[in-house]
């Protein structure tokens, strides 16, 4: 009797070890300290959203989903140890970045060498996908983006006069590539170009500069964090030009820091939070608040997606095996991402998908166009 219970019990704790090895693994890393934790945190819970709701459902391929996540700290020299770690390790299947351009690009070397999928969610410079064929990028490449802005501008105001103010990092200057490439080719005037560092917080000079050029409109991109005193600095300085921001300017936060100098301020590549497509997206946007006590940003919603992404990929392929799920997310077609369809992934894993355009109105973003035309978004090959 004794030694049947011995073996029932042995048998039971086998059988608990070989479902939580059976886990399917997705690694993540995402900056949750430093100066860019405020996304981490936030992108990080849309990603954990999207793991409850999967195994709700029982899972993938009839096993749990397990995300392996890792602080980044936004920093390259931090993202290659955490990919080397994912691989090494914790034997991720596939892994998502949802951090920025430079550990992205950084860790993307790493899990090509590996043939481990990879999926930026809202990483935005040109190279995360240049290592090979095995990242994918869950959000409109950076060049495309700065030529909607610049088809935006064109169809919005007219042959006008632009000021850039840029951030001097990846995800600013590839968006300014795109912008300072389609602008000509429509009639936009560049009066100058200003750039300021990730840690810049007084924008007196460059204020003072863009008040002398008088032009008609301002193209600022940068993250909501320096976004944030720059809208405010320039109202106060007198400028009362329109604004047009990038991606990034997509937070609640950005209001908190403008206050009321945020008010009619636009961004492309934004998300209207009153659309009621795809049938996730207000139960999503009621989850996050529920769980992070604020309004969720687009990097939680790209975040979201890119786990659902990988998911959908896995089931897909019905298989595990890497080279499976990398063809499977290769194929992917009319996928629906929180912040628009993912049309199709081009031959370097690179998306064609909408851009929307947002407008902060009673200090809400809300939606006021989508820029959906080949000839300006469709990614290069």
């Amino acid at each position: 009797m004794k030694k049947s219970v011995i073996a029932a019990t042995l048998a039971a704790a086998l059988l608990l070890a070989g479902n939580a090895a059976a886990q399917i693994k997705i690694g993540l890393h995402a900056p949750q300290s430093g100066p860019a934790a405020a996304d981490g945190k936030s992108s990080t819970i849309g990603a954990e959203i999207a793991r409850d709701w999967i195994n709700d459902k029982g899972g993938v391929l009839g096993q749990k989903l397990e995300l392996v996540t890792y602080d980044d700290q936004n920093k390259p020299d931090q993202a290659v140890p955490i990919a080397n770690k994912l691989i090494g390790q914790d034997k991720v299947m596939a892994a998502v970045s949802c951090s920025y351009s430079a550990p992205t690009r950084a860790a993307a070397a790493v899990f090509q060498q590996a043939h481990i999928p990879y999926v930026s969610a809202y990483g935005v410079h040109p190279d995360i996908t240049k290592e090979g064929n095995w990242a994918f990028r869950g959000v409109q490449l950076g060049p495309p983006q700065g030529k909607g802005a610049a088809k935006f501008i064109a169809d919005k105001f007219g042959k006008v006069k632009v000021a850039m103010v840029t951030m001097n990092n990846d995800f600013g200057q590839s968006i300014a590539d795109g912008f300072k490439e389609e602008a000509p080719k429509l009639g936009l005037t560049i009066v100058k170009e200003y750039t300021f560092g990730l840690g810049e917080r007084q924008f007196g000079p460059i204020v003072a500069s863009v008040k002398a050029d008088n032009p008609d409109v301002i193209y600022a991109i940068g993250y909501y964090f320096v976004g944030g005193p720059l809208v405010a600095q320039l109202r106060a300085g007198g400028l009362k030009q329109p604004i047009v921001g990038a991606q990034a300017f997509d937070s609640m936060k950005l209001m908190e820091i403008a206050k009321d100098a945020a008010e009619s301020v636009y961004v492309v590549g934004g998300m209207d939070r009153g659309r009621k497509t795809p049938a996730d997206f207000q139960p999503f946007l009621a989850e996050f608040k529920k769980r992070a006590g604020y309004d969720a940003e687009a990097v939680a919603a790209n975040c979201y997606s890119s786990v659902m992404l990988v998911a959908d990929a896995i089931k897909r392929a019905g298989s595990t095996d890497a080279a499976k799920i990398r063809e499977a997310l290769a194929a992917a077609k009319d996928f629906p991402m929180l912040t628009g369809p993912l049309r199709y992934f081009n031959s370097v894993g690179e998306i064609y998908s909408p851009l929307e355009v947002t407008q902060v109105k009673n200090g809400a973003f809300v939606g006021v166009g989508v820029i959906d035309e080949p000839s300006i978004l469709a990614p290069p090959k």
